[in-house]
């Protein structure tokens, strides 16, 4: 029998509000092509080629004589096919606007046009009756008919619906489209049902249904899988992809905000052929910026998440070129952090408060945080990250800074970082601590925090995921992985004092088309699941009061966290053994069980598309847990009890 003591009158520490969250990057096509719910890629003939040079950190494509580009594996036609007698070039003269250089030129006999083939060639899946909204730019010298269709792999229409562009300049045309069948695998035509020739610029094909139905919102199913968590912050963009592989590639809130059709265009450093797994092709991976600051921030309000954005400091990621901004030079790099606080928080007469609310939000998003670099590390990062926390103390002393431990949970870089803050304990709020282990490590870690010093700075935990291969195109989002991952959690949790948030990474993957495995919810074109670990971070989150109470136990094959509020009791068990166990409960007043959940699998055990709920919490008749119950090997169970304290 396995005894566990609670002292619900023994207070430990206070539970920060905002433990559980989520983290996003736009990694494995989780936001172009995934959340973010637009369905047309390369909507605006801005793919383009990484590998060119670049003078002075300035785009390809924005320099030079306009011209026509009718190679037909120009990179600006990824994406794009033409239809049969149809002639396609790209051109770059009178463009749009002066983010926008890009354009395609069509023309030819009736029925000429283009389809697009959606992200990573699969187009998109409707369902019948669905509506959806398509707008683009066009261009014509005389009166010309257009027609804005969806059709299946087999040329089956599904919708279609017939515009007229009038001759002169640059024009928005719009319709809306609705399907008549459901398809998984569906696609955008344009075509010129008359034949003739327009030039095309900006294409938009969004669902309706949008999630809190934003216009330019998110995918409807993957967001209220993220909404059920009930995250208390939401950290975004990222990551690496902050960073960048370059300077031009760095991570720029500004060029995310205004009008989608006045964006830039970014590559994807998750693109690159290093990242590829096996099968996997991620050539056509860019970044649209139609999902922005502003989407984030409303994103957040509409999840009920505290916002916590990262921002580039200066420097592109270490784990490659490790490029850095001279300190001398870092003055645009903190206006822009200025400038964000303003843009999020600022009055809406204010220069960026105007533009805020000139995108339809004249209410301050009410930001409180900030990460100051993703996961960097080293004296470069620290002389950068003060010239930050300076400028932006002076200004706005009210905003909690986020600096970094570097990418290991020890070593000379976590070291360094511990000695600066040390030095520097009123210089960051929290200080972003980053985990991918393997399971054991995370079994033998609860205790990790129980020692350390309350003075310093707290600790987010902005990246943990449970790794069971060193090789990752092994590695599994199996139920052992998320047990580990509730274990260490009990531990965090005794602990949120001082670990005020923790985040699972990364949040989101395309099935068949990731770059970087485990992740927390898998979707494809018709679905959108959780994984093992999703279930976990689920349950700890809906079960947890305001301050951690005393908990005794020998066994060591039961990890625990127990919570109360104002008149309830939170117990969280986790058994990490092989065996059954039989447990009585002992505490120091009346309980009367509310309610209980738990999850128990196979340690093999996977969620799949097919089968999504493989591992999922059940609920369980509370009235088993009155004082002795048996809990089953490889199991974590949450219990809710009100307590006559």
């Amino acid at each position: 029998m396995t005894t566990i003591q609670i002292n619900t009158r023994k207070k430990q520490n206070s539970i920060s509000p905002l433990l559980y969250g989520i983290f996003f990057e736009d990694i494995n096509y989780g936001g172009d092509g995934g959340l973010y719910a637009e369905l047309v890629a390369n909507r605006s003939f801005e793919y383009y080629d990484r590998t060119l040079s670049l003078p002075d950190g300035v785009r390809e494509g924005t320099t030079g004589e306009p011209t026509d580009r009718p190679d037909a594996d120009d990179i600006h036609k990824m994406c794009w096919r033409a239809l049969p007698g149809t002639d396609f070039v790209i051109s770059s003269k009178q463009p749009l606007n002066k983010i926008h250089h890009y354009y395609a030129r069509i023309g030819g006999a009736a029925g000429c046009g283009l389809m697009n083939t959606g992200f990573c060639g699969d187009g998109f899946a409707v369902e019948a009756g669905m509506a959806l909204r398509f707008f683009c730019y066009a261009r014509v010298t005389k009166e010309t008919r257009i027609t804005a269709a969806i059709f299946d792999r087999d040329g089956t229409v599904l919708a279609s619906r017939e515009m007229t562009c009038v001759a002169g300049g640059w024009q928005r045309v719009e319709t809306e489209l609705v399907a008549d069948k459901a398809r998984s695998n569906a696609y955008l035509s344009v075509t010129l049902p008359a034949g003739g020739s327009v030039e095309l610029e900006f294409l938009s094909l969004f669902p309706r249904d949008t999630f809190c139905g934003r216009e330019n919102g998110m995918r409807k199913d993957i967001a209220e899988l993220i909404r059920d968590m009930k995250p208390k912050f939401m950290r975004f963009p990222g990551g690496c992809i902050v960073e960048g592989r370059s300077f031009e590639n760095m991570y720029h809130w500004k060029d995310t905000v205004g009008p989608v059709w006045e964006r830039r265009t970014n590559w994807n450093r998750w693109q690159m052929e290093e990242y590829q797994q096996p099968g996997c092709d991620s050539s056509d991976y860019y970044q649209s910026y139609g999902m922005g600051f502003y989407e984030y921030f409303l994103f957040c309000e509409d999840i009920g998440a505290k916002p916590l954005p990262v921002v580039n400091c200066g420097m592109t990621c270490q784990w490659h070129e490790g490029l850095l901004v001279e300190p001398g030079d870092l003055e645009p790099f903190v206006q822009d952090v200025l400038d964000l606080i303003e843009f999020a928080n600022g009055d809406a007469d204010s220069v960026w408060g105007k533009k805020r609310a000139q995108m339809g939000h004249r209410e301050p998003f009410h930001l409180e945080y900030i990460g100051i670099g993703n996961e960097q590390w080293g004296e470069e990062y620290f002389a950068r990250y003060e010239i930050f926390q300076k400028k932006i103390a002076g200004k706005y002393p009210q905003i909690k800074l986020v600096t970094s431990a570097g990418w290991k949970d020890r070593g000379w870089e976590f070291d360094l970082a511990y000695s600066w803050l040390e030095r520097n304990t009123e210089k960051a709020y929290a200080v972003d601590e980053h985990f991918y282990k393997e399971p054991k490590w995370f079994l033998e870690n609860d205790c990790r925090y129980d020692d350390y010093d309350r003075s310093l700075p707290k600790v987010l935990i902005g990246e943990y995921a449970a790794h069971t291969s060193a090789e990752i195109a092994d590695r599994r989002n199996n139920w052992y992985a998320a047990l580990s991952e509730a274990a260490f959690l009990t531990g965090v949790e005794r602990n949120a004092d001082h670990v005020v948030m923790a985040s699972y990474a990364p949040l989101l993957a395309k099935s068949g088309h990731r770059q970087w495995q485990p992740n927390l919810i898998w979707f494809d074109n018709t679905g959108v699941y959780g994984t093992p670990s999703y279930y976990v971070q689920k349950l700890f989150a809906a079960y947890v009061g305001d301050t951690a109470v005393e908990t005794l136990c020998a066994d060591r094959d039961i990890r625990i966290a127990a919570s109360v509020d104002a008149n309830r009791l939170f117990v969280k068990l986790v058994n990490v053994s092989d065996q059954d166990k039989e447990v009585s409960l002992i505490t120091d007043c009346d309980l009367k069980p509310v309610k209980a959940e738990w999850l128990c699998a196979d340690p093999e055990a996977e969620n799949t598309r097919e089968q999504p709920q493989c591992v999922y919490p059940q609920k369980i008749d509370i009235t088993e847990f009155a004082g002795h119950w048996t809990m089953k090997r490889y199991s974590v169970m949450c219990v809710e009890y009100l307590a006559d304290r």
